[in-house]
């Protein structure tokens, strides 16, 4: 890398050194060499030969003009537009930003108003195609940069469920819970609305499957579908999961998405004389305060018969009706899927603590020092090298799992399809009083269940105006 320093200040002083009583005196190189000085500014040239190899395929060589210095900064602006229109097209801009605050890292109100962002030399840099030819060279993009932005960066004016402040954005950042490059949450679930065996606006829910009684095995065997009754899912709290930090990196972005598996706490099922509630009770563990497992009531359920097998035929024909079935055994293994659509409207509150640049170029540029995975693309650009920790991710709202339903009456029918009830209840076969029967263990860890969210609003995200007086924004 080739490399020009300008000295500011000391180019005057490295001639003379001023003395009190004897004026201007002349230092010979000795005297010279023991006066020590620091450059303010400082200019330096890549050229594309020691550029990302991208750069160097593309002749593209950087000219950089920086300050060896710590800025601080307290800003609001009231809105970023950048890239509208033009040649990215009709249809938005390439950055929206509303009410944007920059402050020290404190999250109080005055404590923001009273603290500065850090800015570590600060520059700005200049991509140049063809560098080495004066009739063909052009600039084709430049950045507005720091080594090192240590801040609290706000956007929008309040944490709700209306997303706020980020309209679109075009970048990179990578967000994780803390240093593990992951992003932990804790999610937790509504208790379910309708009857897992009931009817549901998601679909069918109906539970099919085999039932063998009095120990005679296929001889006495039945088909039957449920047809309405079953159990709730009550409300469960503090489900923990984790996933791979997410990147946003794209054009014009209005929402990033979330992919990880949580795991369902097993369900115990008790019969009519068990004790456990039909909406069910959640254990928790006294330690971390996690779910360990559900317990509830299973039934009452309604069920028919859709074929029978030998002896069963002449206690339980084709068509006939079990008003009360209870449940024992235990479903296990459950797990979900979890995909969120997250509005990049509701993310507001960013510590930031990494080199950060601010750019705009006519094609795909690749910056020194970003991150490897960050291209800038035509047009705008905001990027952050190192990831903004946001703490974990925990929804304010309960996550309704009713589109579970359909999926798990179907996962229970195949499996009971494989693996049949049993039942020892001659009275509840002849309809004197409730039928009880065993479905064992069900384990469905080889049907995970599919679960799709969209825009919940996270603790996490709140913060303090950068403003005195108690208002929103200034």
């Amino acid at each position: 890398m080739k490399k020009v320093i300008m000295t500011l200040g000391l180019a005057c002083m490295s001639y003379a050194h001023v003395h009190a009583s004897e004026g201007l005196v002349r230092l010979n190189d000795t005297e010279l060499s023991e006066i020590n000085g620091a450059a303010l500014m400082n200019l330096t040239y890549t050229d594309p030969a020691n550029a990302h190899a991208s750069m160097k395929a593309e002749n593209i060589g950087f000219y950089k003009m920086g300050l060896d210095a710590v800025m601080e900064l307290n800003a609001n602006i009231k809105r970023i537009q950048l890239g509208c229109g033009g040649v990215n097209g009709a249809g938005g801009c390439d950055i929206d930003l509303e009410n944007v605050s920059l402050s020290g890292l404190s999250n109080t109100s005055d404590g923001r108003v009273g603290s500065s962002a850090q800015l570590t030399n600060p520059f700005v840099e200049f991509a140049v195609k063809n560098p080495g030819s004066a009739a063909t060279r052009e600039i084709v993009g430049f950045r507005l940069s720091a080594d090192k932005v240590v801040g609290l960066l706000t956007i929008g004016t309040e944490n709700t469920s209306t997303p706020n402040g980020i309209n679109s954005l075009s970048g990179f950042m990578k967000v994780q819970s803390d240093n593990s490059q992951k992003i932990n949450g804790l999610a937790s679930t509504a208790a379910t609305r309708y009857n897992l065996f009931g009817s549901s606006q998601y679909g069918n829910l109906a539970v099919t499957g085999r039932l063998q009684a009095l120990g005679l095995g296929g001889a006495a065997e039945v088909s039957f579908k449920t047809t309405a009754g079953g159990f709730n899912i009550p409300e469960i709290l503090h489900n923990p999961f984790t996933t791979a930090a997410i990147a946003v990196n794209g054009k014009r972005q209005t929402s990033t998405t979330l992919t990880t598996q949580v795991k369902v706490p097993d369900i115990i099922l008790g019969d009519d004389s068990s004790g456990f509630s039909e909406s069910g009770t959640v254990a928790y563990d006294p330690v971390t305060g996690n779910p360990t497992g559900i317990n509830s009531l299973g039934g009452k359920v309604t069920a028919e018969v859709t074929s029978c097998k030998w002896f069963a035929c002449a206690i339980a024909g084709k068509g006939s009706q079990f008003k009360n079935v209870y449940m024992s055994g235990k479903i296990t293994g459950i797990t979900a899927d979890l995909t969120l659509e997250q509005s990049l409207g509701l993310i507001h509150n960013l510590p930031i603590s990494s080199a950060m640049s601010l750019s705009l170029q006519k094609q795909a540029v690749k910056w020194a020092g970003t991150d490897a995975a960050d291209t800038a693309q035509r047009g705008w650009w905001l990027s952050a090298k190192d990831p903004v920790e946001i703490g974990d991710v925990i929804p304010q709202d309960l996550i309704v799992i009713d589109q579970l339903f359909p999926q798990i009456a179907t996962a229970v029918s195949q499996y009971l399809d494989k693996n049949p009830a049993k039942t020892n209840d001659l009275g509840g076969l002849l309809g004197i009083g409730a039928l009880t029967a065993n479905v064992g263990t069900l384990n469905l860890s080889s049907t995970p269940l599919k679960l799709n969210v969209k825009n919940l609003t996270l603790n996490g995200q709140s913060f303090a105006p950068n403003c005195s007086g108690g208002m929103r924004f200034c």
